[in-house]
């Protein structure tokens, strides 16, 4: 048995590039190190990888310094790092995939009349880029609208589900039980309406998705705990219309 806490990041100083977190940001960090750390048994180990964003990062940073303002020992907290099957969403922009704050700087950087398409997709997705972000307009487009250059939901998920499976084995080698994973919106989101079976929205800055994972002989089956719902599923893999060995390396 292991569990995954999947932890939205702390307000962003915006969605327009790579940015960090505000001073509100960093308290939400802060808060929710505070209620993590009653739950932490002491001695447990716990490991903390986080998406490759500077807003996830410093999110993982200021959650670390929390649990030990708690008194969570030190030692026993894995150090950072970075597992790009928590990314945030990616974009596939002149046949590289990369991440949508890259693509935005591109998009914003263009000329007005520009009219590729992957721009009139992007402007679909956001044509504001700083408070309909904010707002998770583009989130919810995304998971109810098909796209060409977006990576798709589905895809998000599984490879959400990979690194919660992956979790396990390298639990198992630190000798620790939990894992509180800084990651996005988007593949959170995504990851809730597959499981549950409906969109259920924004997760707010901070917010957690709680996986407790049961290994078998043959699969997993993890226990999902989200706001006031609940479900058991086994960890799905990848259909075959996927490239499993594409999914694996994941943004490596």
């Amino acid at each position: 048995m292991y569990e995954v806490v999947l932890l939205r990041h702390g307000e962003t100083l915006g969605y327009d590039g790579d940015h960090g977190l505000t001073p509100r940001g960093e308290e939400q960090a802060r808060a929710r190190g505070k209620a993590l750390a009653a739950e932490i048994a002491p001695g447990a180990r716990v490991l903390m990888p986080h998406a490759r964003t500077s807003r996830a990062t410093a999110t993982a940073v200021t959650l670390r310094a929390a649990l030990v303002a708690e008194g969570v020992d030190e030692s026993v907290l894995g150090e950072l790092y970075a597992e790009p099957h928590f990314d945030n969403l990616r974009f596939s922009l002149d046949g590289e995939v990369v991440d949508t704050s890259v693509a935005v700087a591109a998009r914003l950087a263009l000329p007005e009349g520009h009219d590729d398409d992957w721009v009139r997709e992007y402007d679909r997705f956001d044509s504001d880029y700083r408070e309909v972000a904010a707002a998770g307009g583009p989130i919810e487009f995304w998971v109810h609208e098909p796209t060409v250059y977006f990576e798709p939901p589905q895809l998000a998920v599984l490879r959400t589900w990979l690194g919660i499976e992956a979790l396990g084995a390298r639990l198992r080698d630190a000798g620790a039980e939990l894992a509180l994973v800084c990651t996005h919106s988007a593949p959170m989101r995504a990851f809730a309406a597959t499981t549950f079976g409906v969109d259920l929205g924004e997760p707010e800055n901070l917010e957690p998705i709680r996986i407790r994972v049961e290994e078998g002989v043959d699969d997993c089956t993890a226990r999902v705990d989200y706001r006031d719902r609940t479900v058991t599923t086994r960890i799905p893999q990848p259909p075959a219309w996927i490239d499993r060995a594409w999914l694996d390396s994941y943004g490596r």
